[in-house]
């Protein structure tokens, strides 16, 4: 074998080592892209679910009292939502949602922190703002949604 089939045959061991890396690296760059994806998509499932669990709840607590005239002073000011004194931390009405903040986790064991980060009710009807972020999702995902209910007298 002369010099020139030498370096012929480094030259093609060089390009099949470049190949291999390039190859390897576009393997681990999508199956961490994968992962994210599926954590994010973990991430919407548990929101989804903390969003139907919101739904069930009146936006007040006045809005069930039968002794209640249902006026503008029976329900909680905008300044004090969130839990009430008698509440003793358990959920019983959508404003309880004001500005709490959860950790779950999903199926793959990871944990989220989930931040209801604030109820307003300048729009015609109560708005929720909720964010989840966790150690695996880079992005801090976020959900907004809108409470409507019909009260009929």
């Amino acid at each position: 074998m002369n010099s020139g089939q030498t370096l012929l045959t480094f030259g093609a061991l060089i390009l099949l080592t470049i190949t291999i890396l390039n190859f390897n690296k576009t393997l681990s760059y999508h199956d961490i892209s994968l992962s994210q994806n599926r954590y994010k998509l973990e991430a919407i499932s548990i929101l989804t679910s903390y969003i139907e669990q919101t739904s069930q709840y009146f936006f007040d607590e006045a809005t069930t009292d039968t002794s209640s005239g249902k006026d503008l002073p029976d329900f909680t000011p905008p300044a004090n939502l969130g839990f009430d004194a008698n509440d003793n931390g358990v959920i019983d009405d959508f404003d309880d949602f004001n500005n709490y903040t959860v950790i779950d986790t999903g199926i793959s064991g990871l944990a989220y922190k989930i931040n209801f980060d604030k109820i307003t009710d300048n729009y015609s009807e109560p708005l929720l703002f909720k964010y989840v972020n966790g150690e695996k999702v880079r992005d801090t995902l976020q959900i907004s949604f809108v409470n409507t209910y019909w009260f009929y007298d």
